[in-house]
């Protein structure tokens, strides 16, 4: 059953709206590989346009271009099985409404979906009016959503799910009016970000202003592993630095759980200003030592074991001289399935290393997500029924060390984050047994 996505989503009100969702979503890369779309209205219908792979090798350039329309919403997927079909790619479109989201409606196969896209599609186009759709959504997803809808008469619509899971920003680039997954893509080209939208909040793309709906009451358990892994470093989420969280984590991960070690080695490119903020609290030399291979995507977000393992055989070199004879202590941000790990552990062995430590800048792993990121089972969590100790065993390593929530949570600044995969405690609206979702999830 496929009923999760990750994903970077994107929506565009003005003159080159469908070039400038092209632009956003490469620049959205990180947060899903496996396939991309696009939806336009052209002429009064509606238009979609995906594939399989990445941006560039899903969405014909010279296609994208020719696709003239003032509003566009696009998708960049990360799905969590390993199915992937363009038929399941988003945008979905019934004709009438597409709809593009990222997060996991978690109790939508209790209404007898394959997708919980299609949960939310038929939710939204159920009723004319945009508000009535979403108010709709609200009262009966259980889960993660950051959504934008785009109907055939060009309504384009925006909303987070009331506990804020995922993030979502409004922002101008130009004259055009934009949303996105992240601030820094906005940025970077050349926009200004107008504010976060708020948990539980509606926003409509009107044709030179944002208008906004608050349809529900924010009640926030934004997701822990933003600030740790998914999102860039140069994005803020709801007013909260990614960068100077991921430093905090470092520092926080010094101060508590230091190594004696030569050098501290950073797993790129997350684990960097993890890696800093330890190095400055430690005083442990810095080195660059893996190097990430130019052309490599992020191993932990493809969707099946195989796929994982080619990925990080292709993806990182060692710089012998950085660690040839000396103990290192290896900074990651988190620890999934330990594929990774075991292997970096590895590498620098055979490159000379004395001694490696693993430190990470976050809790152990030890239960599942159903909020939108891809750990269905405790049985493919490497920290399940382990404790450092034997994680240390299982990857090779000299010694390995976490954070502990409240040390995640003081670094990271804010109180309200679900913490879930850590401590295994919902933030959900219903109630559901552990071992009920893990059938559903992994079948």
């Amino acid at each position: 059953m496929k009923l999760r996505e990750h994903c970077g989503v994107v929506a565009v009100r003005g003159k080159d709206a469908v070039e400038l969702t092209y632009e956003l979503l490469k620049l959205h890369q990180h947060r899903g590989q496996e396939s991309a779309g696009v939806s336009a209205v052209i002429d009064g219908r509606l238009v979609t346009v995906k594939g399989l792979g990445t941006v560039e090798e899903a969405l014909n350039y010279e296609e994208i271009r020719n696709l003239e329309s003032t509003v566009a919403i696009g998708h960049v997927r990360y799905s969590t099985t390993g199915r992937t079909t363009v038929e399941d790619s988003q945008p979905l479109s019934n004709g009438s409404v597409a709809v593009a989201f990222n997060g996991t409606i978690t109790n939508a196969y209790r209404e007898g979906y394959r997708l919980d896209t299609l949960f939310l599609l038929d939710l939204i186009a159920s009723e004319k009016d945009p508000i009535a759709g979403v108010r709709k959504v609200f009262e009966r997803a259980d889960g993660a959503y950051s959504a934008v809808a785009l109907n055939s008469s060009g309504r384009l619509t925006a909303f987070r799910d009331p506990k804020g899971f995922r993030p979502l920003v409004l922002g101008k680039i130009g004259d055009d009016l934009v949303v996105a997954s992240e601030d820094g893509p906005i940025r970077q080209l050349g926009g200004d970000v107008v504010r976060d939208v708020i948990p539980g909040e509606v926003v409509f793309l009107e044709e030179d202003h944002f208008a906004f709906t608050s349809v529900k009451p924010p009640e926030s358990a934004t997701c822990s592993f933003e600030y740790i892994y998914f999102a860039r470093a140069d994005s803020t989420i709801d007013g909260y630095s990614v960068y100077e969280a991921r430093v905090r984590l470092g520092e926080m991960l010094g101060r508590n759980h230091r190594a004696e070690a030569d050098v501290a080695v950073p797993v790129p490119d997350s684990s960097v200003p993890i890696a800093i903020g330890y190095s400055r609290v430690t005083a442990t030399p810095l080195e660059y030592a893996l190097v990430r291979s130019y052309h490599s995507l992020r191993s932990f977000i493809m969707p099946t074991h195989d796929k994982r393992i080619t990925m990080i055989e292709e993806k990182f070199g060692v710089v012998v001289r950085a660690v040839s004879g000396k103990r290192v202590v290896l900074i990651d941000d988190s620890i999934v399935r330990g594929n990774t790990m075991k292997r970096l552990v590895s590498y620098l062995r055979n490159a000379g290393a004395k001694e490696v430590h693993v430190r990470v800048g976050s809790p152990p792993i030890r239960y599942p997500c159903y909020m939108g990121i891809d750990f269905p089972s405790r049985r493919e969590l490497i920290a399940y029924g382990r404790d450092e100790g034997a994680i240390a065993k299982e990857i090779g390593a000299d010694s390995v060390e976490y954070l502990t929530v409240e040390e995640m949570i003081e670094a990271i600044g804010r109180k309200d984050l679900c913490h879930a995969c850590f401590t295994g405690k919902y933030p959900l609206r219903l109630s559901y047994k552990l071992e009920e979702l893990e059938s559903t999830f992994t079948r």
